[in-house]
């Protein structure tokens, strides 16, 4: 092939090859050197199995090694007993041994400090039992609840003084400050990561041994034996631990106790709750849930719901309502803070905390909202700042809509109490009328949707409190009443037909609409006033509801046109005036000021009652002289004058007897006469006479 030589170069380089007995090849590449991170694994070790093998035929066997001398002869019988009871047909078998689970208790009891794994293995022995109840019976025979309880005991003994020790070695050395050397140092590293491991050791033991116990705790007769032997404040000792297994049940146990008073007291030390509140935030969300739910049972004390709140578990339980799985547990603990007011105002401040709420209210799936999460809600509401938050959300349209679809009561009281809040009222009423909603309608919707609810008086009585809340001037009470509200209130007021509830609702509504021209004019066309009087009688022993009706009688008397057919349908002075003379200290108030109100209003029409009125109330505003007078003529005896008041009828049913007051020696005079007289200067017996005889002592 001879050739140019710097030709045939580059024919080498083009090809990429060599030149090798006159012909060109390509190098086969060279082979990968695998890197260290791509070599193959080892093998892992075969791990051996926890328990050996074992059989049920052989369990006498296994009892024989109990007996051993030798520790691990001991452990290896228990172990294999152990294996046995991993299968739960075979628990029916070993618990009607004659003398298995006796010897067991009996070397857990005498050998348990000597060996940790002798201990676990009878332990969980016991434990496999106990998931059973038909096995309970059988273990407290054999004492195995009670060694169990005694393993616990000194665990948790043991415990206290360890950590006692470590915060001794600690704190030496801190003593030694810049002077502590790389040994001290060191020897303190090795002091802790041995405490480390005896202290996750042994919280494995305490783990079954307490899942053992929280089994044979479903007996309340087992449990008040443990309770007495300080189980509620062990348990509180293992919330720092960090085996969350072993926290996970002490949390289950500390959850049955604390359902009674005096374990609650117990374990409710601030040191307690406050870890709870931090195992509140735990990332396993079993943990969460647990502590969760004994704040839940601690929160029933009112005393309790305040130190909690000072921790800061308002901000926490917020903070996990955006998580389903909590949210249940958590609108529980709300609901009973909420009825706090310190609560309440912390509520307030958290106003993504009550958008969410609101958010749960409008799309919540059935047509009654969840009882947790209205009665929260409500609640809440009754806070101004709270109610404030609500309107403003920019949700309370949905919820007006949602109560106007689904008629749920316990949602109409919180639209009920946001307008009881008279900045909130005017705030929610500029909020439906606005141009993006256009809900200016929604109380002719409600007149419209009260006649339906006769037979659902909790939602009626919520509708008409609604309507009593609204008090502002610009209301079309008018169009109102046309729309149905006078027939309405006509009829729910007919005496027996409706609960105490709904008549006081309806009273206070009739005093709104007399206080407006326009709608007063529509209860005085109508039955109304004579049926009031009606109820005024009927519910003379009601303190409340007598007091609103006096008020309405009142509010009725503002407008002439309407006072004049009030005052000739219906017999009001003279009903006042027997009200004027009762105990109640609040019914005595507004029926003196109806009673003024009347007189006042009465005086310059020469009505006849204008000199009955004022002769009761120169009675009222002197019944200290009247009385002395009465017990003067009558022998001792309390009463007004001639043995009973003004229009009171006599109980002897004899005539009214009769007096000539005189004045030193004067003509008689009338009661007009004696209103206009200056008694204070006066000496009595220089001008009082009667027809009768009357013998002083």
């Amino acid at each position: 092939y001879g050739g140019d030589p710097r030709q045939q170069q580059q024919q080498q380089q083009q090809y990429g090859g060599r030149q090798q007995g006159g012909a060109y090849y390509q190098e086969p590449p060279q082979e990968r050197q695998p890197q260290p991170s791509e070599r193959p694994a080892r093998a892992p070790k075969r791990q051996e199995p926890l328990l050996p093998d074992a059989d049920i035929r052989k369990v006498d066997d296994y009892q024989e090694q109990l007996y051993e001398d030798v520790m691990d002869h001991k452990v290896t019988g228990a172990k294999r007993i152990l294996a046995v009871c991993t299968d739960a047909t075979s628990l029916e078998l070993l618990a009607e041994h004659d003398t298995l689970l006796g010897v067991l208790s009996r070397e857990l009891k005498e050998n348990s400090k000597r060996s940790f794994e002798l201990s676990v293995a009878i332990v969980c022995t016991f434990l496999c039992f106990s998931h059973f109840s038909q096995f309970h019976a059988v273990l407290q025979q054999h004492q195995c609840g009670n060694v169990i309880m005694r393993v616990f005991e000194y665990e948790s003994e043991r415990s206290q003084v360890r950590k006692q020790d470590m915060d001794r070695r600690k704190m030496r050395f801190q003593e030694l400050g810049d002077s502590a050397t790389a040994e001290d140092k060191k020897l303190l590293a090795k002091d802790e990561k041995k405490y480390r491991l005896q202290l996750n050791r042994q919280s494995k033991l305490m783990h079954v041994a307490l899942m053992s116990l929280l089994n044979l705790a479903e007996e309340i007769s087992i449990e008040k034996k443990m309770v007495n032997r300080g189980m509620a404040k062990l348990l509180t000792q293992v919330l720092d631990r960090a085996h969350e297994e072993l926290v996970l049940t002490a949390l289950t146990f500390m959850k049955k106790l604390s359902v009674f008073e005096d374990n609650k007291e117990q374990m409710s030390t601030p040191e307690t709750l406050s870890r709870l509140v931090q195992l509140a935030r735990h990332d396993n969300p079993r943990i969460a849930l647990a502590a969760l739910q004994v704040l839940y049972n601690f929160s029933f004390d009112q005393a309790l719901r305040s130190s909690l709140i000072e921790s800061g578990i308002v901000k926490l339980l917020v903070d996990l309502l955006r998580i389903p799985h909590f949210r249940h547990i958590v609108l529980r603990l709300l609901y009973h803070f909420s009825m706090d007011d310190k609560c309440k105002s912390l509520m307030a401040f958290h106003p993504d905390g009550m958008t969410m709420l609101l958010q749960l209210v409008v799309h919540f799936p059935q047509p009654r909202v969840g009882t947790d999460l209205v009665a929260l809600v409500v609640n809440l509401s009754t806070h101004p700042r709270a109610a404030e938050v609500m309107v403003g959300s920019g949700l309370f349209p949905q919820v007006m809509l949602r109560v106007l679809k689904t008629r749920d009561p316990l949602l109409c009281k919180l639209i009920r109490h946001c307008s009881m809040h008279r900045g909130v009222l005017e705030q929610m009423i500029e909020v439906l009328q606005g141009e993006s909603v256009r809900m200016s309608k929604w109380m002719h919707e409600f007149v419209r949707m009260a006649p339906g609810c006769v037979d659902n008086p909790d939602l009626l009585a919520e509708v008409l409190g609604i309507l009593v809340n609204v008090t502002l001037d610009d209301i079309p009470w008018g169009e109102l009443c046309e729309a149905g509200l006078i027939d309405l209130l006509t009829r729910l007021l007919v005496p027996g037909f409706s609960e105490d509830d709904i008549v006081l609702e309806c009273v206070m509504l009739v005093g709104n609409l007399g206080l407006m021209l326009e709608s007063a004019q529509y209860v005085a066309s109508s039955r109304l006033p004579s049926l009031l009087q009606q109820v005024l009688v009927e519910k003379r022993d009601d303190e409340e509801i007598v007091v609103q009706l006096l008020f309405t009688f009142q509010c009725l008397l503002t407008f002439e046109e309407v006072r004049e057919i009030v005052l000739s349908e219906t017999q009001l002075a003279p009903c006042v005036m027997r009200f004027a003379r009762s105990n109640s200290p609040a019914v005595l108030d507004q029926a003196t000021k109806t009673l003024q109100r009347v007189a006042d209003l009465m005086g310059e029409g020469g009505q006849e009652w204008a000199e009955q009125i004022k002769a009761f109330r120169f009675e009222q505003h002197n019944s200290e002289w009247f009385s002395y007078l009465a017990r003067e003529m009558s022998g001792g005896v309390g009463m007004s004058p001639g043995g009973y008041g003004y229009y009171d009828e006599a109980a002897s049913g004899g005539e009214e007897e009769e007096f000539a007051f005189r004045w030193a020696g004067g003509g008689a005079a009338d009661a007009a006469d004696l209103a206009e007289r200056d008694w204070g200067n006066k000496d009595v017996d220089s001008f009082m006479h009667t027809a009768r005889h009357m013998s002083i002592s």
